[in-house]
């Protein structure tokens, strides 16, 4: 037999499709931490070492917690990146950390388009300003935190400074309680539909307020909502910033999934509503009196619209004034770096690909969705009411199974056992503060061969909404699931 013939004879059988190959490498790569002390700081690191020191019983280790995109990165900017040649002049420190101007300009003329405030004809003094920050946006919240805080200290000396949280959510606790707020959070649930329940939120407002003791000092609006994916309606942006107003305190408007969207429903447009409100009157009215343009920052990052954080390049609007409060924060922090990731950023936003890629990946959410609800749903006894999918967002929730909500540990200890029982990993109470209600948050920017392959081994283990039982924890780890079959033998 020919060296040829063998070959044909023994057909190499393909473990995993390309795409399930790179996002199994960084995942790897990413969980992985040798260091026993380090990898106390990530509860997803202690549960990859424990499940590789089991021997990856069901597969190498699937990751869907925290945004990651190590397959999903838009492909004609990948090749964008690797054909792009930077200057010397990109490698230097930058003398601000809000942007060189060159870049600023870039990003204010993208603000202006995308959020359609080219008819805007601004009052004195009521002006916008357009950073372009290379850090990601959470070091900006971090520069606005520590500005707010000074604030609060001077202007209401004796009073607790506190920051509302909408609950679940991202992790704004961990910027605020660091810097010193307390925070109360503000629930979303499915009782109205996911959104803000603003006679509530009103209710918990007068509460915290009521012995006089503490002082709102910072709240945050998040209009294309993480992690239900819901829209809220411009009169939550409105009510927060009113109360911001009448208290004295500083309004974050996270605008991270503006652009994230499935394009076939019309965004709505927070950025436009704020300054309009601005704008009322010509400019002279009480909200302009009270001094809260100088008290309001937005951040639009594009890591999440193209796939690729790990750039973390971000348009920061705001004032002039508070523009240079939150520079003068970073120059006290740190040294500005990453310019050349801003080079390139506006470089790819200027091309038609960048506005092409925007439509695709909204719509490659809202198939993300579909494919999950579907299948939750029709194979694993999951109901419309225990999923939560906005057109927004890379994420969805779903609710946990019944017998784990009566479970101590609720939804950490789902996603502990799911990954000891399947290898696959989801976020719990990282964003699920206070865990008001069950579920947990599945991100879906990997590619759709991960997502297949997350709900190959749910169902392979037994996961089901009526699940009789748990999965028992570490014993997971005893009963792998059913490999993947690519190709029936004869």
């Amino acid at each position: 037999m020919t060296q040829l013939n063998q070959a044909l004879e023994r057909p190499t059988v393909p473990t995993w499709t390309p795409h399930l190959r790179s996002h199994i490498q960084a995942a790897a790569e990413h969980l992985q931490n040798d260091s026993e002390e380090m990898r106390q700081c990530s509860p997803e690191q202690v549960l990859y070492h424990d499940y590789m020191q089991a021997g990856a019983p069901h597969g190498p280790a699937l990751y869907a917690v925290k945004g990651e995109h190590w397959n999903g990165v838009s492909p004609k900017f990948l090749e964008f990146i690797n054909a792009f040649q930077f200057r010397r002049g990109d490698m230097g420190y930058a003398e601000s950390g809000y942007g060189i101007q060159r870049h600023r300009n870039f990003m204010r003329r993208l603000i202006v388009s995308e959020h359609h405030l080219e008819a805007r004809r601004p009052a004195a003094r009521l002006d916008i300003d357009v950073g372009c920050l290379a850090m990601t946006t959470r070091m900006a919240m971090y520069d606005m935190a520590k500005v707010a805080m000074r604030h609060a200290r001077e202007r209401h000396p004796g009073k607790t400074p506190v920051a509302l949280v909408p609950t679940p959510s991202w992790d704004y606790r961990g910027i605020f309680k660091d810097v010193g707020f307390e925070i109360v959070f503000l629930p979303l649930g499915p009782k109205n539909g996911w959104l803000p329940d603003l006679q509530a939120w009103d209710a918990i407002v007068r509460d915290t307020l009521a012995d006089g003791s503490r002082h709102i000092a910072m709240a945050v609006t998040n209009p294309q909502h993480n992690p239900t994916g819901m829209q809220w309606p411009v009169d939550v942006t409105g009510w927060l910033l009113d109360l911001c107003a009448a208290q004295d305190g500083f309004l974050l408007l996270d605008d991270a999934y503006y652009c994230v969207h499935d394009p076939r429903a019309p965004v709505v447009n927070h950025l436009k509503a704020l300054l309009d409100a601005f704008d009322r009157e010509g400019g002279d009215n009480e909200l302009v009196r009270s001094g809260m343009f100088e008290r309001w920052v937005a951040t639009r990052p594009f890591g999440k619209q193209f796939s690729c954080n790990t750039m973390g390049v971000a348009a920061i609007t705001t004032s002039p004034t508070m523009l240079r409060q939150l520079s003068r924060e970073s120059w006290i922090n740190r040294y500005h770096t990453n310019t050349h990731n801003a080079e390139l950023m506006c470089a790819w936003l200027a091309t038609p690909e960048a506005a092409d890629w925007t439509i695709e990946t909204g719509l490659f959410y809202t198939r993300q969705k579909e494919l999950v609800r579907a299948r939750l749903k029709e194979r694993m006894g999951w109901n419309d009411a225990a999923l939560c999918i906005g057109p927004s967002t890379s994420y969805m929730l779903i609710e946990i199974p019944k017998v784990y909500q009566t479970t101590d540990g609720g939804i950490d200890r789902f996603r502990d056992d799911l990954f000891f029982a399947t290898g696959t990993l989801v976020s719990a109470s990282l964003f699920n503060q206070t865990a008001p209600v069950p579920y947990v948050r599945l991100h879906l920017g990997s590619h759709p061969d991960v997502i297949e392959e997350f709900l190959r081994r749910w169902e392979a283990a037994g996961l089901r909404y009526d699940m009789a039982s748990t999965f028992g924890g570490r014993a997971g780890l005893g009963k792998p699931v059913l490999p993947p079959v690519f190709r029936q033998e004869g």
